[in-house]
């Protein structure tokens, strides 16, 4: 498992080019809306995840498909400005890449998605790197390129690499827990768990979505702060840090991801990964955009010290 010098944490996903949008209310009828502040950026949950942990020093790669046009080549330049690795990143002529709008409420960062998928060809389980699969570290995914991601799982654990699935808000599918046994790093949005076992306190929950088998199961439920349970039934609860001014929450979640994979990678405990990923997602929320300010570590570790979450 890993040469030392390859990838050690590939993301299989979905590669967005958001555009997010500053507006002091969201519309709700017909009218001009005045944008006070936009920004054009790569986003998606995988990718994102994966910037975030090449910003905290892991080594990425990015595994996907995306549209040969002027949008993909954007994603391409974007991955590349944050040090992930695109070796695995096909561009498919004549096709169209996935464009994201986001509208971001000025006075509390609250979002409104919009959404135009992309028609490029998703990637297929024949397709699969068989070496950068053998030799990473920990494979993140969400359930894209289903099912690809299933056989991409499936490779990783045979070659004792960890699985990370990050189950968000209103992304739950019902197949999703026949996927979950291959699992190790299992932590999802409050609406993904009350979809994916029931409603209850977060306890009872985590107990529920340990019955597959992953090594940590998560809750992230925003500024609540996240709930977690290992293997051996521990939990522990880790605050939501606070900061000022929130400017936007696009993305927060999914930089949580990545910093939680990449204190993995340096074997840090389960309570260091969290307060390291509770941190560098509330310092994201500073800036507009997913990737507007994704912290390095000597900044997630200069913010922890003036902090007491």
């Amino acid at each position: 498992m890993g040469d030392g010098t390859g990838p050690e944490i590939v993301g299989l996903g979905m590669s967005v080019l958001d555009l997010v949008q500053v507006v002091e209310s969201f519309p709700s009828a017909g009218g001009v809306t005045r944008v006070e502040a936009s920004v054009l950026a790569g986003g998606g949950p995988v990718p994102t995840a994966l910037c975030a942990a090449s910003r905290l020093g892991a080594r990425t790669a990015i595994l996907d498909r995306v549209g040969g046009d002027w949008r993909g080549r954007l994603l391409l330049a974007d991955y590349e400005r944050f040090g992930v690795a695109t070796e695995f990143l096909h561009l498919e002529p004549g096709r169209r890449s996935t464009l994201g709008t986001v509208l971001v409420r000025r006075s509390d960062g609250e979002r409104h998605l919009l959404y135009e998928e992309g028609d490029f060809t998703p990637l297929a389980a024949e397709e699969l790197p068989q070496e950068l699969l053998s030799n990473c570290r920990i494979l993140h995914l969400n359930g894209r390129h289903w099912p690809a991601c299933v056989a991409a799982a499936r490779i990783v654990r045979e070659h004792g690499g960890l699985v990370s699935f990050d189950g968000g808000a209103h992304r739950y599918d019902s197949k999703y827990p026949e996927f979950f046994p291959l699992v190790d790093l299992l932590i999802v949005a409050a609406d993904f768990a009350d979809q994916a076992v029931g409603p209850g306190d977060r306890e009872d929950q985590l107990e529920r979505l340990a019955r597959w088998g992953a090594k940590l199961v998560g809750i992230t439920d925003g500024v609540e702060g996240s709930w977690f349970r290992d293997e051996e039934g521990a939990s522990f609860h880790q605050p939501a840090f606070s900061v000022s001014p929130v400017i936007d929450t696009t993305g927060c979640g999914d930089v949580f991801h990545g910093a939680f994979l990449a204190a993995v990678v340096r074997a840090e405990s389960w309570s260091s990964c969290a307060r390291l990923a509770s941190a560098s997602a509330a310092m994201a929320a500073t800036a507009l955009g997913g990737r507007g300010f994704l912290p390095d570590r000597g900044e997630v570790e200069d913010f922890l010290r003036s902090s007491s979450a």
